[in-house]
């Protein structure tokens, strides 16, 4: 990432997200969300952010992406420059929310019958 030439890498640490246990059916997904970025100084001296995301209506999600951003410009101007880097780093956890999302939906398989001699064979193989 560069903001005004500034080059500047998002490092992710932790993710949490918490999804409905049931798949809303049929369903437009109209993400209305609340979100808040809170900055602090690591021990590696590097700046912090945590980003949460709350997302409510038909599918209610709770997000959070913990990281830092490593950058050869000093801290404290990094920290002046929040309003900046704010919208950068809102935009990668709503990216990274969204193929989370998608990831873990729920994913129908169709299970064959499986002739009995095959499963002899194959259980077999794994005997001494």
């Amino acid at each position: 990432m560069i903001i005004s030439d500034t080059n500047l890498d998002v490092c992710i640490n932790k993710i949490k997200m918490i999804r409905p246990g049931i798949n809303p059916k049929n369903c437009d997904l109209n993400l209305n969300v609340d979100w808040s970025i809170e900055y602090n100084i690591t021990h590696e001296k590097n700046l912090g952010y945590v980003c949460t995301l709350n997302a409510r209506g038909d599918m209610p999600i709770e997000f959070a992406i913990m990281g830092y951003l490593k950058s050869e410009t000093k801290i404290e101007d990094l920290e002046k420059r929040s309003g900046e880097l704010s919208p950068l780093i809102l935009d990668k956890c709503m990216n990274t929310m969204m193929n989370i999302l998608n990831a873990t939906k729920n994913s129908p398989i169709t299970l064959n019958n499986i002739p009995q001699v095959y499963l002899n064979c194959v259980s077999s193989e794994f005997e001494n």
